[in-house]
């Protein structure tokens, strides 16, 4: 059957856009629409984790994207305060982008918590999005079609028809796909489709983050002169009068105010500005630039994220509250777990089993992942607070004490998540090597790093020729041999040539670094997962025709040294 392309992605937010990447840069013809013309020009995720950054640095953008958001020495810090202009309760501190991007400081992280070349990043989705299209246009395979609505889908077991609706000049056509990838949001055409239900917890009720949310965005010349602190990034004000999220977009004049409606309140007609009042505490200078609702309360997850030749991923596979700011981040996982999958089993390495792996390993990690949002979100959405506490008392300044300190704890399980960002692990994958005993429990606020198969292949720092250098940065695009003590290559290098099998060998003579991954030899994949490891006694044809799903039935444990 001859194809209009062979992956049509539907949707270009984060998710659609890095998996158009993974494909484009191996050469993998795909389609992405999207209906908007124009990149968000409203704030959206504004939170990227490490796990994201180590993805976009793969890909060589790390730098661009870190160079987002708010100015290079603007702290990011995250702080509570009873009025934003009046008592500050608790502080987690956090490096700017430029302390980040040089590691010269850790702030509240702590130096040796996130071992990792890429610490968390504060940057909004409508800055990081334009750098994503643009890389795009590097790729010749990649078609990218704005001001596209997919409209409807039609599917068999082998192929897809997508009705899009060019929503510029009204004209309908047709996209015949052997592939279709779902990225389109949390009303998804391409779910709904197939008839494939959310899962879960709907609209949820709390005090914040529960119920029918208004974004404000706008600029203010004077605010942080009002506030009268120290800079941060995320200001929450928890008094009884007014709560509410303010964020700095851009360390200069731009911010977005985040409030609960009230039963009794409509978005359309709440007075927004006297909430941002209330919450700081006094008025100041205002310019709306625009206002947009939305619905917090939800932890869900699709009842499956593929079926036959279609794909779900972002919040068409899963809809986030947004605390501990996953949501984004799981999309974009999500891609490059996908990506290059698609790319083994469209260019003939892989088998066409590989690609149940997707569904294998990405849904427990959106169970994992939402849950903990939802665990957040009620930590600090249900909060509850003392009428008084903003009053010029004993009893007033006691109370703050103690809320500062439920409060202190509350960011630390937020925010300081390297367990969390980097310690995602595919427990019962059927394309990655089975290994005895149970994996260690996994912490949100504790990341050990650990080379065992399913692992995110740990992070070290290389002294080469006198510059440090991640060890990330030398593995190749797709699999990787590791290989310490000079451990023999040829029978892996000739195996994966025989099989058509994209594999680069590294040599590696650092103890330190050979310590750490416990092993001779260890495969690692293209999204930087351990696939398996062991000695140069193991067969590679048996491991790498697992690592691409060519025997999927056959599992086995390898010696682990």
């Amino acid at each position: 059957m001859a194809f209009d392309t062979d992956v049509l992605i539907v949707g270009g937010g984060p998710a659609g856009l890095m998996l158009a990447l993974e494909l484009g840069c191996r050469g993998v013809h795909c389609t992405l629409t999207e209906e908007d013309v124009d990149a968000p020009a409203f704030p959206k995720a504004n939170a990227t984790s490490s796990r994201t950054m180590e993805h976009y640095r793969r890909r060589g953008l790390s730098s661009a994207m870190r160079a987002t958001g708010l100015v290079a020495d603007h702290p990011q810090d995250i702080i509570y305060c009873t009025h934003l202009s009046s008592h500050e309760l608790t502080r987690f501190a956090i490096p700017s982008r430029l302390e980040a991007q040089n590691q010269t400081s850790f702030g509240d992280y702590g130096e040796h918590a996130w071992p990792t070349p890429e610490l968390p990043h504060r940057g909004n989705q409508m800055f990081m999005e334009p750098i994503l299209q643009a890389e795009l246009t590097k790729f010749p395979s990649v078609r990218v079609k704005l001001g596209h609505r997919a409209t409807a889908m039609t599917h068999t077991k082998n192929s897809s028809t997508v009705s899009i609706l060019n929503t510029v000049s009204g004209e309908t056509s047709r996209i015949n796909a052997r592939f279709v990838v779902g990225c389109d949001g949390a009303r998804s055409m391409v779910r709904k489709s197939l008839g494939i239900k959310f899962g879960g917890l709907s609209e949820e009720s709390r005090d914040f983050f529960g119920g029918q949310m208004l974004s404000v965005y706008f600029k203010s010349n004077n605010l942080y002169q009002m506030l009268d602190k120290k800079k941060a990034w995320q200001y929450w004000a928890i008094n009884p009068v007014q709560r509410g999220l303010l964020m700095a977009i851009d360390g200069i004049d731009t911010f977005v105010f985040f409030l609960q409606l009230k039963s009794d309140q409509a978005t359309d007609t709440v007075d927004y500005q006297n909430a941002l009042y209330k919450a700081i505490g006094q008025t100041i200078d205002f310019e709306l630039i625009a206002k947009e609702p939305w619905t917090a309360g939800f932890t869900l997850v699709a009842e499956k994220m593929s079926q036959d030749h279609v794909f779900l991923a972002g919040d068409a596979a899963h809809l986030f509250t947004p605390a501990s700011g996953m949501g984004y981040n799981t999309s974009v996982d999500d891609a490059v777990n996908l990506g290059w999958k698609l790319a083994a089993v469209i260019q003939g390495w892989a088998s066409l089993d590989l690609l149940a792996s997707y569904d294998a390993e990405r849904k427990p990690i959106a169970y994992r992942n939402t849950a903990y949002a939802r665990r957040m979100a009620d930590s600090i959405g249900l909060v509850k607070i003392d009428p008084s506490i903003d009053a010029d008392t004993l009893e007033a300044a006691n109370a703050r004490v103690a809320l500062g300190k439920m409060l202190a704890a509350h960011v630390q399980s937020e925010f300081n998540v390297p367990g969390l960002q980097l310690g995602l692990r595919y427990e019962h994958s059927p394309v990655i090597a089975s290994v005895a005993g149970a994996w260690p429990e996994d912490l949100a606020g504790r990341y050990v790093p650990e080379a065992r198969p399913g692992a995110r292949a740990p992070h070290i720092w290389l002294d080469m020729e006198g510059k440090k250098t991640s060890l990330f940065d030398l593995f190749g695009r797709d699999f990787t041999l590791l290989c310490f003590n000079n451990s023999e290559s040829k029978n892996w290098l000739q195996a994966a040539h025989d099989m058509g099998f994209p594999l680069i060998v590294l040599q590696c003579d650092s103890t330190e670094a050979r310590a750490l991954y416990g092993s001779d030899l260890v495969l690692i994949r293209p999204d930087h997962h351990v696939a398996w490891r062991g000695t140069a006694a193991s067969n590679p044809v048996e491991i790498l025709s697992l690592a691409s799903a060519k025997n999927i039935a056959k599992k086995f444990a390898k010696e682990e040294a």
